[in-house]
């Protein structure tokens, strides 16, 4: 194959007929780190190719990656790029990739990992925006993307700037190498910190150290283990917190995160300080109606009719076993109807989901319908059905209440239900999300990279999927009952969001009162009463 190192750094100007340059001359070093930059990237289109859910060529894939390195710098692929990806095929786009790469060696936007971010990140332009790479702590728990290990989520530490990071310093500190790299490592406190030096708690998990603590979202950090903190300071301080050396428990072998002190501003409020402990929690993803001394969840919402009321979040690992218990507990109580909440629940494990749906269904009823081009790799079956769910179910009536904010996994539960005619929907619509996805090694800085391995269907065979030309007269996700649509303004949604994330952090030792209390304030949860008191002949209150 020909070369394209020739267009130096005409690479970056507009694209038109240019006389033809002399070779730029380049470092063996560069040359040899460009190649393993190639290497990786090469590596991973390979895997991706294997495993995405349609079928894709590793050569789409390369051509998505180039784009996402030019994308990053915020120029377009030159034309004679386009036309050296055109004519080669093969492992001949390594070297593609090494001269575009070498091309661009001295943008800023793709310094040390940012090149290898761009270009994995490029592969959604080839397959779909949900592939894309992950943070190790992303993969622990569905509703996490970084905590520090206290259950406290900053603004600004998310997405790339968060992924970039963590490869930096952890490769400062020599945890990894700089393979794949143009230049060398940085020092670590010379890495600047993505929360900057105003440290905002964007997000608090629910059942974490710091959800019992009482902080909440908006609180902003001054200082950390008594040093405020400052512009100065916030890039040294940043790393202490979100990634101190590395310390296992030789009992256990799992890392130990340390104890922190920290120190809070709120609006309105006195300043105030608290020690959270590195302990090993699971963040709460099932919500009821009120916390009782006892620190657990009341699921009546109303207790004149017994109308219970159960609030999902993000799909965990063992969240069915705790939805079981709630169920039990209304069982015991006499409950005569209930409310399933889906509307801000974002999906999560597959597994769980199924079980949380068998638990309203008799046994061998369809769930879902799972289906991989590739099924002998995914090592799963092709339908789900009822085999988890309890001896007699529930058979009161349901109301699942979803929104333009329930997503993949809540879907999957809130299809289930509908299709086996267990259940009505109030609400909105649907996001339309039914991929199903796995994680593979992105071959640097101990990131993965989440592939889209299938697609989830629902248990009448419709494809709940949007597409990326789909019309909203077109059939995806899942719509309200006829009849049962609650329309509330984005707006108005955000709020009732803001005030049930709010209402989860609420300490069970707390008397404060909070909008999100009254039932009559919500205008999904005020119709869902209406409906199922007329069901159960009782009067509207």
């Amino acid at each position: 194959m020909v070369g394209i190192t020739t267009l130096g750094l005409m690479l970056l100007a507009p694209a038109a007929p240019v006389p033809a340059q002399p070779a730029v001359p380049v470092p063996k070093a560069d040359r040899f780190r460009a190649q393993e930059f190639a290497r990786i990237v090469y590596n991973a289109a390979d895997q991706v190719a294997f495993r995405y859910a349609r079928p894709v060529e590793v050569k789409e894939l390369i051509e998505a990656a180039i784009k996402g390195l030019y994308d990053e710098c915020g120029a377009t692929v030159p034309d004679r790029v386009t036309q050296a990806l055109r004519d080669t095929s093969g492992h001949e786009l390594l070297n593609v990739l090494v001269d575009v790469r070498l091309l661009l060696a001295d943008q800023p936007a793709l310094r040390g990992p940012r090149a290898l971010v761009a270009a994995m990140n490029g592969f959604r332009q080839a397959t779909e925006p949900a592939c894309q790479l992950a943070s190790p702590r992303a993969n622990a728990f569905a509703s996490i993307d970084m905590d520090f290990g206290v259950g406290i989520e900053l603004e600004g530490v998310s997405g790339n700037p968060w992924l970039v990071y963590q490869v930096e310093y952890k490769t400062a500190l020599g945890y990894y190498s700089t393979t794949g790299w143009l230049e060398q490592a940085p020092r670590a406190e010379a890495i600047p910190a993505p929360a900057g030096s105003l440290w905002r708690v964007k997000r608090v998990i629910p059942d974490s150290p710091a959800q019992k603590a009482g902080i909440k979202p908006d609180d902003i950090i001054t200082h950390l283990n008594r040093t405020e903190i400052t512009a100065d300071n916030a890039n040294k301080l940043f790393g202490q917190f979100a990634l101190p050396p590395r310390m296992i428990d030789p009992q256990t072998g799992l890392d130990i995160v340390p104890d922190r002190v920290l120190s809070f501003r709120r609006a309105g409020a006195k300043p105030f300080t608290v020690k959270l402990k590195g302990e090993a929690y699971t963040p709460a993803s099932a919500f009821g109606a009120t916390r009782t001394p006892e620190d657990k969840w009341e699921c009546l919402l109303d207790r004149a009719n017994k109308i219970g009321y159960i609030r999902l979040g993000a799909v965990e690992s063992g969240l069915d076993t705790k939805v079981g218990e709630m169920l039990a507990d209304l069982d015991r109580k006499g409950c005569r109807a209930l409310i399933l909440d889906l509307r801000w629940c974002p999906g999560g494990y597959v597994d769980p989901g199924v079980r949380i749906a068998g638990l309203f269904l008799p046994n061998n009823a369809p769930i879902a319908q799972m289906k991989y081009r590739n099924p002998q790799w995914a090592g799963s079956e092709t339908e789900y059905r009822n085999t988890f769910g309890p001896a007699r179910p529930p058979t009161y009536p349901l109301v699942v209440l979803v929104g333009n904010e329930t997503t993949g996994g809540g879907e999957l539960i809130a299809a289930a239900l509908r299709d086996n005619n267990r259940c009505v929907l109030m609400g909105q619509r649907t996001v339309g999300r039914a991929s199903i996805q796995h994680v593979v090694d992105a071959g640097f800085g101990g990131l993965n990279f989440k592939v889209t391995t299938g697609e989830s269907f629902r248990p009448n065979g419709k494809s709940r999927q949007r597409k990326p030309d789909s019309g909203p007269t077109d059939d995806w996700g899942l719509k309200p009952d006829e009849g049962l649509e609650v329309p509330v303004t984005r707006d108005k949604s955000a709020e009732l969001r803001r005030w049930a994330d709010l209402h989860a952090l609420r300490p069970f030792d707390s008397t404060e009162g909070l909008d999100f209390d009254d039932p009559a304030l919500d205008p999904y949860r005020h119709k869902a009463l209406d409906y199922l008191r007329k069901k159960l002949g009782k009067p509207s209150k």
